[in-house]
């Protein structure tokens, strides 16, 4: 009887386990289910949430263009405001790194102002310094997004497939042609829409060496074009017309170019095999191989930036912005492709924050720190250490200047913080050099920073399209820049020698 008894609890206590562990089992799942549910609503409002942020970015780039037309303080608080909730909201987005390096310009920022016993309307509205850059990052974009709804870059790949089947292979040469010429108005996409060309159209190349090609080819466009951010800034900080560098600027390009021919030779990687493939040409009849319409919006574009900068009182950046919006949605509409560019660039609106929240993040909070830096004397104290540190010599401080941007930019300063905050503190007058002259070497320091920065657009899209770290591009690109930098700041000096700067 005992040990049927304990034959019994022991039953008793074995079905005891198995019902708590199927209870336990049963309310983990009910918990995993409710969590996931959770995640996904969270995920959904989540994309909501920046999908919101995104219309808020071209609001502010909007509100921005009408009170230039229509100059009003309460239009420059609104979007400033605007601008300050996308600074703090992008802090929720950014790594450690990138959001120590904001918080810290926020905070320099705050303490300038407090030292001048700025008010706190004057100070809000720092934060709506630069949307103009900001609107320029946002909107010239639509340009290629009205470029692939067009077909306009299908034409381009089909025609480039067709011809290099005839011409002979030659994709290094091919690609940084292309890019150089293409970046002008595409920025960024360029690089990666150039990529897939010469990978869908041409055999025989190193992946590696090609796409290190195509990002310095990349780099032809920042020293001139009105369409890249770094022109327009050094343009409103100096109050400049594009035509004042522009010719200066397009003469680096050229020298840029033959160096980089002559340095292509230098190129080599550890491990980067030949690839050969078999290509074909693309048949779809509803692509259409004719460049004209490609070439005939691209030169109605740049004529008018050129025409209208040359006519009207009005900043190249303002120009370029208004075009970008105008243009395109105008040639989409006597094209009837209207409806079907409106869709693709309200999908673009609808991600931007999500794309650009570093850049939005760096961009308001270096508006911030420079016309807080504005305010106070701390420009005369920088001009006094640095034209010191160089022994007064004009070409030592453009070459520390340069330095200086390349080494901040290495621990992920980005290059615009340092030309706001040298071109906001520093006055070309103290040096002897001409307005000119130091917007030039800004832009030089701009280039070269961002062709060895880790951080930096074109670096990070070069790794994301080599599928390779960013230090291999680093590493490979250090003795390039290096002399890069002596020989553009040589020219540069030249020209100042020679009395045109």
């Amino acid at each position: 009887m005992k040990r049927g008894h304990m034959g019994r609890s022991f039953d008793f206590s074995l079905d005891l386990i198995i019902f708590l562990y199927s209870s336990l089992t049963e309310t983990l799942k009910y918990k995993i289910n409710s969590s996931t549910i959770r995640s996904k609503e969270m995920t959904i409002t989540l994309q909501k949430l920046t999908k919101l942020l995104g219309v808020l970015c071209y609001l502010t780039s909007i509100l921005y263009l009408i009170e230039l037309f229509m100059p009003s303080d309460l239009l420059r608080l609104i979007y400033s405001g605007i601008a300050f909730i996308l600074l703090v909201s992008t802090l929720f987005f950014l790594t450690s790194v990138n959001r120590l390096i904001v918080l810290a310009l926020i905070g320099t920022g705050i303490i300038c102002f407090y030292i001048e016993q700025t008010s706190i309307l004057t100070a809000l509205s720092g934060f709506g310094e630069n949307i103009n850059l900001l609107s320029l990052f946002l909107l010239i974009p639509i340009i290629g997004t009205f470029m692939s709804t067009a077909g306009y870059l299908s034409a381009l790949k089909h025609t480039v497939q067709s011809n290099q089947h005839k011409s002979g292979q030659h994709p290094y040469r091919f690609s940084f042609i292309l890019t150089g010429s293409i970046s002008i108005l595409l920025n960024f996409g360029s690089m990666a829409i150039v990529k897939r060309i010469i990978t869908e159209s041409f055999s025989g190349y190193q992946k590696k060496k090609l796409t290190l090609t195509i990002m310095r080819a990349f780099a032809t466009s920042m020293l001139w074009s009105p369409y890249f951010v770094n022109v327009g800034l050094v343009l409103v900080l100096f109050d400049l017309s594009w035509f004042d560098i522009g010719g200066f600027g397009f003469m680096l390009g050229i020298i840029y170019i033959v160096y980089c021919a002559i340095m292509f030779r230098f190129i080599s990687f550890s491990d980067d095999p030949r690839i050969e493939q078999e290509t074909e040409i693309e048949t779809d009849k509803q692509v259409s191989s004719s460049l004209l319409p490609f070439f005939t919006f691209s030169t109605v574009l740049i004529s008018l930036s050129f025409i209208l900068d040359y006519l009207l009182a009005v900043k190249m950046l303002t120009i370029v912005s208004l075009l970008a919006i105008v243009l395109p949605f105008l040639w989409a509409f006597f094209t009837r492709i209207f409806k079907t560019f409106f869709q693709d660039v309200t999908e673009q609106v609808l991600h931007s924050f999500d794309l650009l929240k570093n850049e939005l993040a760096v961009f308001i909070s270096a508006g911030f720190l420079g016309m807080a830096m504005a305010s106070t004397d701390i420009g005369i104290f920088l001009s006094t250490v640095l034209f010191q540190a160089s022994f007064d010599s004009v070409f030592l401080l453009s070459l520390l200047l340069i330095i200086v941007a390349t080494v901040l930019a290495q621990i992920g300063i980005h290059p615009v913080i340092i030309v706001i905050g040298i071109g906001n503190a520093l006055s070309p007058d103290k040096f002897g050099v001409s307005p000119e002259y130091l917007a030039l070497v800004l832009l030089v320091a701009w280039t070269v920073s961002t062709q060895i920065s880790p951080f930096s657009g074109q670096v990070l899209m070069a790794s994301r399209l080599m599928e390779q770290p960013t230090k291999i591009i680093v590493k490979q690109n250090f003795v390039f820049i290096s002399i890069l930098a002596i020989i553009l700041t040589s020219v540069l000096y030249g020209f100042n020698l020679l009395g045109w700067i």
